[in-house]
């Protein structure tokens, strides 16, 4: 197809005069002002869109230990319950020494709600001690701090909780090299898997339990020897309305795994009562005797130990 000769002229001029217009640097300013802003528009309209496509709904465990009394959430480790607990360990009686040791603890654990990026409940649990310890076969003891630990579990969304009434979760467990004396900590880095269960299908009843391993990996002196040790908590509650329970939950099976190395068994039983005073906060309140039931090659372990217990809750507190 052709053109006629004056059209590609006019064409041609019309070129020639935008290549001769000067850039208008003005009208291209106001462009590079107003870009960023609609840019930031942008991304708050799509940030929200995609928050809505990532969202998860309530879990049912979630929705599991909501239906749960608090005297029974306290002692399950797999609760989403915030807690603040001070615990003391009282030993009168203990083999090879006429020494009565005793441990002071502090632990705090933290519900933490499944977000972006961890689509799962999760429940972080430092523990802090110190520890008096005997010097010798006397009555004599010394107190320093002990090495941290921090537990991390990961609440499983299946199977459903609210028709198995079990739950289940896994993680890691670390110990950190924090103790102020070589008789209290074991001087090295420790990590392992950790995982835990909680079934509540018998009314008033809660069976559960947490396993940890720790294996040293990296020593704070070269005097330190491998630690390699399976521990196993098991835990038994039991209702008795108005926020009384019965409980067997604070004894710890040690199982270490290396050769001519220690094993405790010792079972545990008591009772408590949690005072809410309002949605937001209650008082947890326990009390327990401990006995050792078996040991090998150990000398030095708690014969009776009494367990005293005060926690704050805080059942809407959730990170």
């Amino acid at each position: 197809m052709e053109f006629p000769v004056a059209t590609n002229r006019r064409a041609r001029r019309h070129v020639s005069r935008a290549c001769r217009r000067p850039l208008n640097v003005g009208r291209v300013r106001k462009y590079l002002k107003v870009a960023p802003g609609r840019a930031l528009m942008m991304a708050a309209l799509l940030i929200p869109l995609s928050s809505i496509g990532y969202a998860q709904p309530a879990s049912p465990s979630a929705s599991q230990t909501d239906n749960e009394p608090l005297s029974e959430q306290v002692i399950d480790p797999l609760a989403q319950l915030t807690q603040l607990q001070l615990k003391d360990l009282y030993t009168p009686a203990e083999y090879g020494t006429n020494a009565q040791p005793n441990t002071m603890q502090l632990r705090a654990i933290f519900a933490i709600h499944p977000f972006l990026f961890i689509p799962l409940e999760q429940i972080i649990r430092p523990t802090f001690r110190v520890v008096t310890v005997p010097d010798g076969k006397g009555a004599s003891t010394s107190t320093a701090y002990d090495d941290m630990q921090l537990l991390d579990l990961f609440a499983m969304p299946w199977p459903n909780s609210r028709e198995t009434d079990f739950r289940w979760g896994i993680g890691t467990y670390l110990v950190l090299p924090s103790a102020s004396s070589d008789r209290t900590g074991r001087r090295s880095w420790q990590m392992g898997p950790a995982g835990a269960f909680s079934y509540t299908g018998i009314s008033g009843l809660d069976i559960a339990g947490l396993l940890q391993q720790a294996t040293s990996f990296a020593y704070t002196s070269s005097s330190s020897t491998p630690v390699c040790v399976l521990t196993f908590q098991p835990i038994l509650s039991y209702q008795l309305g108005h926020e009384w329970y019965l409980k067997s939950s604070d004894a710890t099976w040690i199982f270490n795994l290396r050769h001519n190395t220690s094993t405790l068994i010792p079972l545990s039983a008591g009772f408590g009562r949690v005072w809410e005073f309002s949605r937001n906060y209650a008082l947890d309140t326990s009390i327990s005797g401990e006995w050792m039931v078996y040991r090998q090659f150990a000398n030095g372990a708690g014969q009776f130990t009494l367990n005293f217990q005060v926690g704050l809750v805080f059942p809407k507190l959730q990170l």
